[in-house]
Parts: C-alpha cells; structure tokens; sequence
C-alpha cells in the first residue's frame, strides 16, 4: 500500500510537471520547489477526509487557502479549477493576520468576511511571514475542520497539521495526528505512511514553547 499510495502522488507530480510550461520549468529551484508543493497540496486533499458538513454539498469547490505572504506565484495554475472529491479546486488568498490586526476598527465589516472566507478553506497553507502568528492563525481555524499546512520548522509544535521538511534536497511532510483528530479530519493511511514524521500526541503547552 505505501508503494501504490506513493506511486500515485509521483505520478500526479509528474502530470503536474508535464503540465508546466518550458519556460516555467526554466525557473528558478525556489519556484520549482513550490511547485511541487502546490502538487503534494493537491495530494493532501485526496488522502483526507473532511466530517460530512465540511462537504455536505459536492457541487461546492475544494478551497485552499494561502494566508500571508504567497510564495508560490503561479505554482498552482495546472491543478486550479481541476476536479477532487466531487469539487473544483479553488485557490484564496488572504492577508495576514498582521494586516489584519491593523485593520481592526477601521473596517471590521470587511475584517470579519475575511475571518469567515478563511475559515470556509478546507487546506490551509500558512506562510512563512506568519511564523510568529502560527498558533493564533490555527487557533482561528481549529474549530472548523480545516487541514492547516506549513513549510517552517516548529509547525507541528505550534499545532498545525502537516508541515513540510526539506531533506536531501527533496521535499517530504510530517503529519500531527492529534491535532488531526482535533479538527476531525481523517488522514489515510497511504498517506500517513509516507510522512517522514508523525507526532500522535498533543503537544503540552511547555513543549510548544
């Protein structure tokens, strides 16, 4: 099974790949890096599953969401708007908390539809720029069922649910199983063999210091 589940995601980077323009493939390794993460989010959502309420409606797009500041450009223009779960792949992206915080009392009309447009993403990807907001931002999020994904180390610490690790100049994930389980999300286990990393007990508020 870990053969077939990993077979599967190296062929979807490799469709992912062939779906890249020569000229785009000629970047830079920071931007294929992100490219292929924007591939293994894809991946993410085929192999979790969300509680019935998050999906209650399959006409109803696959929302992932970037909140912060968006390293990946056009990374994800081959898998926007194609099919998974019986949806479309949408990608948001939002302000930072930051920006957020500095609006505050001038237009919370529009600071709220945020919120709520945040807490509507089924995978949500939160940049670098908001390490030092990590737990506020997973703490918004944590009672409406959303995959929250990283790159930055401490992630899985902070509380999120996957982050991703670079070793040997390839890119692998580590999975949070408990806080997971918080935000009722099921993670297949074609997918949990493949992390690098899993933490399955939720981490004491000394250890996350």
């Amino acid at each position: 099974m870990r053969i077939r589940a990993y077979n599967l995601i190296v062929l979807a980077l490799v469709l992912f790949m062939a779906a890249i323009s020569p000229k785009a493939r000629a970047n830079s390794a920071t931007s294929i890096e992100y490219q292929v993460k924007a591939a293994f989010l894809y991946n993410f959502i085929r192999f979790v599953d969300w509680p019935e309420e998050k999906v209650a409606d399959s006409n109803e797009p696959i929302i992932i969401g970037i909140i912060g500041k968006d390293p990946f450009g056009r990374s994800f223009e081959p898998i926007k708007d194609k099919p998974i779960k019986g949806g479309k792949v949408v990608i948001k992206r939002f302000k930072g908390l930051k920006e957020l915080e500095k609006s505050r009392g001038k237009n919370e009309s529009e600071q709220h539809q945020q919120i709520d447009a945040i807490r509507k993403c089924h995978l949500l990807f939160i940049c670098r720029s908001e390490k030092t907001k990590f737990r506020e931002t997973i703490n918004l999020v944590k009672d409406h069922s959303v995959l929250t994904v990283a790159d930055t180390k401490g992630f899985l610490e902070s509380g999120g649910i996957i982050n991703f690790i670079r070793e040997e100049r390839k890119v692998r994930f580590g999975i949070n199983i408990a806080t997971a389980k918080q935000a009722k999300l099921k993670i297949r286990s074609q997918l949990l063999r493949l992390a690098q990393r899993i933490v399955e007990e939720e981490q004491s508020d000394e250890a996350k210091k």
